[in-house]
């Protein structure tokens, strides 16, 4: 066998690699001792007391060892790659024989050359131009092509820098991937600290503006009401125009005045100068709107922010930097403590709106930000094609070719061809259009989340759905980020047959012979580049997004464009199409992930075509209809509503409630110990069995995330429960892990409850959930500022802690001796979590007390995060100004919280749950001076001016 190691290994330092992996790759598995210990996962012995971790892969005929880890004295729960806290009795797990090799999985790719790997979600070989560009130091730009890995190769790069480190790209999906893929198999650096933002986040960071950002969908919704002269019905262009030419092009100003913007030059804008004028009408409009309708511009927001973006990190990535305008960049470079310290990447063919994009552009910023030490060459060039099959990638290449010889060139940087090295070959056809083709691939492919069609303009998604079933219909613009097995092109020509046409203008197959050279349109005046751009651009896009098989329809099939990519005869059959059918697991996958990317239409015909969900025929008790049950029960006395609203009193062990029951003359919650139990048997014992067939049909009737009678979700209610197997279950169909529920707590913090109230739970349950439901960070909102609250930072366990001490005890602690929380209450129920959750050294009282005190709100800090107010020595209450976003809106945290349920009103007890304290008349009044304290300090009352 071959033997590879990981990147991050230092092998030189491991006593005894040499002799181990001299054995190995002798296939002596029986001197090196050789056992399975996980997933493709296998230890050998270095020692008495040391092992080796690594995995077994298999390139074409060779097979391979690739060197994970260094085990120091057996332990495994120390390890990246095993299951957090692993525990492994080597006496019992039995050797393994070299010739399981041979059953080892398949890599897709790899360098003879390079005798070390890198490794994020799966292993990865770089090229030898990957290799040069992991090589090259900042500043540096990488232009490469989808599927050229320049994703993962920035974020290779990422993990060789120090300090504060900022990822950042348009897409919230495309950041959400980058983490997990950052972060997968464990890895770490202390000396790092990373925020991976959208670019939305990063002006949040900056500031939180007010309203909300203006999208091409309300944007298109305003425009159709202002009855748009023919040359300017095009609401995308439109669009693209206000953020692309009239702003974001000039960072000296917000926006172009009127008289500059009609003396731009042919090559500045979209539109002709005798339009410019009513455009120009149009954005003044566009203006008003924003202001009344509470929406913001992103490159108006950008300019502004200008004078508040301060620097603090040592090196950013800007993925897919084709997507942001020039101010938008200069406020992301603007945070950089040393201007060189950057990396961005992208590709100038990927762009589907004309925002005026170029490689000149952003290294004439980065010069002007620079002066006289900018160095001359920061861009490298990926042309490799990992992703798309060779026929794709061919047709995608004489696209470029098309592109190049019809306008010239952009700029030098962007005349490359792509080489292929997709790992399948795969098929591009021109299909007839008629009925019996459209319905023998419908039969084919209506089943299929493997298929999808793509067409030119929004509008002509209603003819497809004529002729085919699939939801998986998408325009060009809303195509950027998708990838799919198989692609069909409908009227995509068709639609725009005299542009297109113009496009191809007098081209020959001589014409698209050999490789690009950098070369200038003749006629500069010639302003079709710009008005064409979008088209070449968007077919470019729509080719790419086929990973293996493209597939055209066009009713107007003789067209010079098909000629020249070599589409002249359209075939009369369809049966190499393979027919293929999805499992209901695969759509819900789907749905979730176009959900994530932004895609709603689809993923919403998705659960109502395919999935067939529906609305739950209940009402769930939240907002007005908790208050409707309030009034029947407390003011009118109706049986059925009173045992409602005492199980929902139970459920979220609100003692306010129970005690306006029992001043009702309910008596039934004056026993709230015993009616526990018949509630969890009435509505959550399905949740606790070992098969829990009713809880999954439910979930495929009502989706994944639906609320049951107390605005709880499965997942929330399996967390609770503990049952760790379901939690699985539900998260592998997509649960979301941000959802709260009444008390204002998530799944992750409904388990952190339970552990946090009982011992046993949190030793034996808590380690199975923990991982599995924190969600990847929290965004909380201090100061009018984004903080991005990553799950690695002891201050997410505490703030998250900290709401589920709100109501276990400060309630408690105030009535008593007007004391809030303290180090000591944290390292009562930290004492009880096990070392594979939180380290021991993070359990100490002093450790606590640093994390309470470096994060109050009046510390100066640069990395205070204010998470907590001290009210007096020792005791500290969470930042009563602080807001997290919940399900996608702010919220003050004394509204996410529930104060109300903090303590009784009644003279007579109730003893149950947490509230141990007597509510007489004192405590009672104790709670609403809390309660009113909490209001004064949210408000911005000083805390002196309270005490």
């Amino acid at each position: 066998m071959k033997i590879l190691t990981y990147r991050g290994l230092d092998t030189a330092a491991i006593p005894g690699y040499d002799k181990l992996a001299a054995a190995l790759a002798a296939d002596d598995f029986s001197s090196a001792e050789v056992k399975k210990v996980g997933d493709n996962l296998y230890r050998a012995r270095l020692d008495r007391s040391n092992r080796m971790l690594f995995a077994l892969y298999r390139h074409q005929d060779e097979r391979y060892v690739l060197m994970l880890e260094y085990i120091h004295a057996h332990a495994y729960e120390k390890s990246r790659f095993l299951a957090r806290g692993a525990e492994i009795d080597e006496a019992r797990i039995p050797a393994v024989a070299p010739e399981v090799a041979g059953e080892a999985p398949q890599l897709s790719y790899l360098n003879p050359k390079l005798p070390r790997f890198h490794l994020l979600d799966k292993v990865l070989s770089f090229d030898d131009d990957q290799e040069a560009v992991y090589q090259q130091p900042p500043p540096l730009v990488i232009i490469g092509s989808a599927g050229s890995g320049k994703t993962a190769l920035t974020l290779e790069k990422m993990k060789e820098a120090s300090g504060d480190v900022l990822y950042v790209t348009r897409s919230p999906f495309l950041v959400q991937n980058a983490r997990d893929l950052y972060y997968a198999n464990g890895w770490e650096r202390e000396d790092q600290s990373v925020d991976f933002l959208s670019f939305r986040e990063y002006l949040e960071s900056i500031q939180v503006p007010d309203g909300k950002e203006i999208t091409p969908r309300a944007f298109s919704a305003w425009a159709d009401r202002q009855r748009l002269p023919k040359a300017l019905k095009d609401s995308h262009q439109l669009f693209e125009e206000f953020q692309g030419a009239i702003s974001g092009a000039d960072p000296e100003c917000a926006y172009l005045s009127r008289d500059d913007y009609c003396a731009l030059g042919v090559k500045q804008s979209i539109y002709p100068p005798e339009t410019r004028a009513e455009v120009y009408d149009l954005f003044e409009k566009y203006l008003r709107f924003l202001a009344e309708q509470g929406w913001f511009d992103a490159n108006l927001i950008s300019h502004a922010w200008l004078a508040r973006v301060r620097p603090r990190y040592d090196f950013v990535v800007v993925d897919e930097v084709q997507d942001l305008t020039n101010v938008q960049l200069l406020l992301i470079l603007r945070a950089l403590r040393t201007p060189s310290g950057f990396l961005l990447c992208g590709d100038s063919n990927q762009i589907v709106h004309p925002n005026f994009f170029s490689w000149s552009k952003v290294k004439t910023l980065f010069w002007r930000e620079q002066g006289d030490g900018a160095p001359a060459d920061l861009i490298r060039i990926l042309n490799a094609n990992f992703r798309n099959s060779p026929q794709v990638t061919a047709i995608a290449n004489r696209l470029l070719h098309i592109k190049h010889a019809r306008f010239g060139s952009v700029d030098r940087e962007s005349n490359y061809l792509v080489r292929s090295c997709g790992p399948a070959l795969g098929r591009v056809a021109l299909l007839q259009d008629s009925d019996r083709i459209k319905r023998d691939l419908d039969r084919r492919t209506a089943a299929s989340a493997r298929f999808a069609i793509l067409v030119l303009h929004p509008e002509q998604k209603a003819e497809v759905r004529q002729f085919f079933r699939t939801p998986l219909v998408f325009s060009i613009h809303e195509a950027k980020g998708l990838e799919y097995e198989n692609v069909l092109l409908y009227g995509f020509l068709s639609g725009e047959e005299k542009r297109f046409r113009e496009i191809a203008g007098d081209l020959s197959e001589a014409d698209l012979q050999g490789e690009l050279r950098y070369a200038r349109t003749r006629d500069k005046g010639d302003k079709s580049l710009e008005i064409y751009k979008f088209y070449i651009n968007a077919l470019y896009v729509a080719v790419t997004r086929a990973v293996k098989n493209l597939y055209l329809i066009e009713p107007r099939s003789k067209q010079p464009l098909l000629a020249l990519l070599g589409l002249t005869e359209a075939l009369a059959g369809v049966e190499d199409v393979e027919e293929a059918r999805s499992s209901l697991e695969e759509w819900r996958h789907e749905a979730h992930r176009l959900e994530l990317q932004g895609k709603e239409e689809q993923a919403a015909e998705i659960r109502e075509q395919i999935l067939k969900q529906r609305a739950v025929p209940w009402a769930v008790i939240q907002g007005d209809a908790l208050a409707e049950l309030e009034d029947k029960a407390l003011q009118r006395g109706e049986k059925k509503a009173r045992i409602a609203l005492m199980e929902y009193a139970l459920v979220y062990r609100d003692q306010r409630l129970l005690n306006a029951l029992v001043q009702g003359g309910f008596k039934t919650a004056q026993q709230p110990d015993k009616a526990m139990p018949v509630l969890e048997r009435t509505h959550f014992l399905p949740y606790t069995l070992k098969h829990p067939g009713t809880v999954l049909r439910q979930v495929d009737q009502y989706g994944v995330d639906f609320r049951n009678v107390f605005g709880q979700t499965p997942l929330m209610i399996a967390s609770r429960m503990g049952n760790a197997e379901l939690v699985e279950t539900l998260l592998d169909r997509d649960a979301d892990t941000g959802l709260v529920d009444g008390n204002g707590l998530n799944a992750f913090q409904i388990a952190l409850e339970r552990a946090c109230a009982d011992a046993r739970f949190a030793r034996n349950k808590l380690p199975a959930l923990f991982e599995r439901l924190a969600p990847a960070s929290l965004d909380i909102q201090v100061d009018g500022r984004l903080i991005k609250l990553d799950q690695r930072l002891m201050e997410y366990l505490m703030l998250c802690i900290a709401m589920v001490l709100f109501y276990q005890r400060l309630g408690e602690h105030w009535a008593r001796r007007r004391n809030a929380l303290s180090a000591v209450d944290f390292a009562e129920l930290l004492a009880h979590f096990p070392d594979s959750i939180v380290p021991e050294r993070r359990k100490k009282r002093p450790y606590i007390s640093s994390i309470l005190s470096k994060n109050e709100i009046q510390r100066d800090d640069p990395y205070n995060r204010k998470l907590f107010l001290r009210l007096k020595h020792g005791q500290y209450l969470i930042n009563p100004r602080l807001a997290l976003r919940i399900e996608g809106n702010w919220r003050p945290i004394y509204s996410v919280l529930q104060p109300l349920r903090l303590a009784s009103q009644l003279r007579d007890p109730v003893p149950w749950g947490n509230t141990r304290w007597d509510p007489n008349a004192e405590a009672a009044s104790a709670m609403m001076a809390l309660r009113s304290l909490l209001t004064d300090l949210a408000e911005g009352r000083d805390r002196e001016e309270l005490f």
